[in-house]
């Protein structure tokens, strides 16, 4: 297949990676309105007690103007809030929850001046990029992407996967088991952040997108 669009989330799901390698070219939707609750600044890890959600905060004025116009402000323009210390509290629950795992180790590096240095961007998808690209150079994974110049509503010649911002939208996309660091409490979770099996499958992790069953067309 050639060529669709994508919301720009953070540390997409396993699926969403698994179809996306469907597609010689995607272009990111930064374009498309905010809405508070997507996986625009929110992710599933598998922490010590199940699931685990990593959110980033928004600043609260371009939060309240996107409530204020309905949910009309552009995703390019929503921007992190810093009050907190959220990178060091994200980097240590991904270390809580996979420093047992096969390949954190591995990984770390690449990962962990993310988090813990001095990489600070303004807006949400800058950071979400970042790391979408991280992830993709460890795993070996290469894209041609490109960005949205404009808003569309929907789109007829483009395959337009952005409703899957939503977290309850499905992929279509089957997923296999692979060994999970807390399987044994708590069973196996589908469909969690793509750091999930980057850290429990390694090396094989752009394999087993590939041989997952897709629901692309």
């Amino acid at each position: 297949m050639s060529f669709a669009i994508f919301p720009v989330t953070y540390l997409p799901p396993v699926s969403h990676f698994a179809l996306i390698l469907n597609y010689r070219e995607i272009q990111w939707d930064i374009q498309e309105h905010y809405q508070k609750q997507f996986l625009y600044n929110r992710c599933n890890i598998y922490g010590s007690n199940g699931l685990q959600k990593l959110i980033i905060p928004i600043r609260k004025n371009t939060a309240a103007r996107a409530e204020a116009r309905q949910d009309r402000t552009a995703l390019k323009d929503i921007e992190i809030c810093y009050d907190s210390p959220w990178q060091k509290n994200h980097w240590r629950s991904l270390e809580a929850a996979y420093r047992r795992s096969p390949y954190f180790e591995l990984y770390e590096a690449g990962l962990v001046d993310l988090y813990m240095g001095d990489y600070r961007p303004a807006k949400l998808v800058d950071w979400n990029i970042k790391l979408f690209g991280t992830v993709c150079l460890l795993m070996g994974i290469k894209l041609n992407t490109s960005f949205t110049s404009a808003y569309l509503k929907s789109y007829t010649e483009i395959t337009d996967h952005r409703r899957l911002a939503s977290p309850s939208a499905g992929t279509g996309v089957s997923l296999k088991k692979y060994h999970q660091v807390f399987e044994e409490k708590y069973g196996f979770l589908e469909n969690l952040s793509i750091i999930d099996l980057l850290f429990c499958e390694g090396p094989d992790s752009k394999e087993y997108l590939k041989a997952q069953e897709s629901g692309a067309n």
